[in-house]
């Protein structure tokens, strides 16, 4: 009985909004426990807690095969991965390669783990390997997603579309820094990485590290303040309902949050307590910072989750923006290489980050999704108009006494056919129901009879 209601829940089929939103809080809270296990690292015995840690360990890689089989079976329903845009971004295409690339990572993160269990050590070269698919993927997503906005910004010129464009941009850009920072470091390390290594650490020299490693903070904060700054634009109606001291009060503390961090970094606030009581400090830090970019990327998925809410359940897009929102939220919670520079053992962070690439995904097929079907409705609008206008001179013209009725069904069936056509051409549905050709019709022949008169 047991086993058949966790498969029923496992069944693409059964996949709802409910159990994916389950799924996220369960994937969200072993991310940051994945996280907090590296920061905590020192903080805790070496050899005498290796046990209990390399099951932790285990458990964070079985949690990560299933909720990125989750994820992507979630993605899959919604018929995000049918997508077919002979001159556009192939979605079809990309879920095939991201589903691939996730089954790799999967492989080499239980390869990583049978090496701890066998010999007591993992290879330099895993880290390596991991890191860079996983961030490759997502710089490329970001890379996509980023193009399209500035696309989007040429035909609009739409200032949320354009720091959102500005944003990802940035995104990417320290992705790329935050590639190369690690793999400069991991270049250095010898070929296994030993517990008696817990806690190396990382202390750049060369005018390149340096070089990557003030940039990776500069575009660190940059990217988070844009994507602030677009987020807090989207929802500035909220504004007037909440009051505009509130609201900017709500929507400041996780950027304040998130920038405490690299004051302290800067600034060394807290040098005094950290000589003073190393272990407290380090408790501190490590609750007060874990959390800063996921509270900032469950922010920045809010947004797209309150755009969802204020569209009608029936309609595809909003599936498409609440995928968007799980992008968001999964792609600050993940972004947290910068940790295994100081390679921890067992690798805590390592199936963290391999969720990189998917998280930029959600992002890429959820935002486009969502535009590539508010586009076919401005098109199915522009055919009904058409038909409307050409039927109704026509059965004007005859004298019917059904002219309306007449005109209904013959519209509806004719765009009927056509958005069907359109959706299995590309795979996006409609955003516009039944009722909704049928309210259009009669506005529209309302307005002809306006004109006449």
């Amino acid at each position: 009985m047991v086993s058949d209601s966790i498969s029923k829940f496992f069944l693409v089929s059964n996949y709802s909004n409910k159990k994916i939103l389950i799924a996220m809080f369960i994937i969200i809270a072993v991310l940051i426990t994945d996280t907090s296990f590296s920061k905590t690292q020192d903080l805790i015995g070496k050899k005498e807690s290796l046990g209990w840690r390399t099951i932790a360990f285990a458990f964070i890689v079985s949690i990560y095969m299933v909720g990125q089989y989750f994820v992507l079976g979630f993605v899959k329903q919604k018929r995000i991965d049918k997508i077919i845009t002979p001159k556009e971004v192939r979605l079809n295409t990309i879920h095939k390669i991201v589903t691939l690339v996730q089954y790799v990572l999967v492989t080499l993160l239980v390869f990583v783990l049978l090496q701890i269990l066998a010999t007591l050590h993992y290879s330099t070269v895993m880290l390596i390997a991991i890191t860079s698919i996983s961030y490759i993927l997502a710089i490329a997503m970001l890379g996509l997603l980023a193009q399209k906005f500035f696309s989007w910004y040429k035909s609009n010129r739409n200032s949320v579309v354009l720091l959102y464009g500005i944003s990802t941009t940035i995104l990417a850009i320290n992705a790329g820094f935050t590639f190369f920072l690690v793999n400069n470091v991991f270049l250095t390390l010898p070929g296994e990485i030993l517990p008696k290594m817990l806690g190396s650490g990382y202390d750049p020299h060369s005018s390149w590290a340096i070089m990557l490693t003030y940039s990776y903070f500069a575009s660190s904060i940059l990217s988070f303040l844009m994507t602030w700054a677009a987020t807090s634009l989207l929802l500035r109606h909220y504004s007037h309902k909440l009051g505009r001291i509130k609201y900017w009060i709500i929507v400041t503390i996780p950027l304040a949050y998130f920038l405490s961090q690299f004051v302290t970094f800067f600034l060394n606030t807290f040098q005094p307590l950290l000589q003073a009581d190393p272990i407290l400090f380090s408790i501190i830090v490590t609750l007060l910072f874990t959390l800063s970019k996921p509270i900032g990327g469950i922010l920045f998925g809010v947004a797209f989750w309150i755009v969802a809410r204020s569209i009608s359940h029936n309609n595809v897009v909003r599936n498409y923006m609440i995928i968007s929102a799980y992008g968001f939220v999964l792609l600050f919670a993940s972004d947290q290489a910068i940790l295994l520079i100081t390679t921890p053992y067992p690798p805590f962070g390592l199936a963290t980050i391999s969720f990189m690439g998917v998280s930029s995904y959600l992002m890429l097929a959820g935002i486009y999704s969502s535009a590539v079907s508010v586009s076919l409705d401005v098109g199915l609008r522009k055919s009904i108009r058409k038909s409307v206008e050409e039927h109704s001179k026509f059965l004007d013209s005859i004298g019917t006494a059904q002219m309306d009725q007449g005109i209904q069904e013959v519209v509806l069936k004719m765009t009927k056919d056509y958005s069907d056509q359109i959706a299995e051409h590309i795979g996006v549905e409609s955003s516009v129901t039944e009722d909704d050709m049928k309210q259009y019709v009669n506005n529209v022949l309302k307005e002809i009879s306006t004109n006449k008169k």
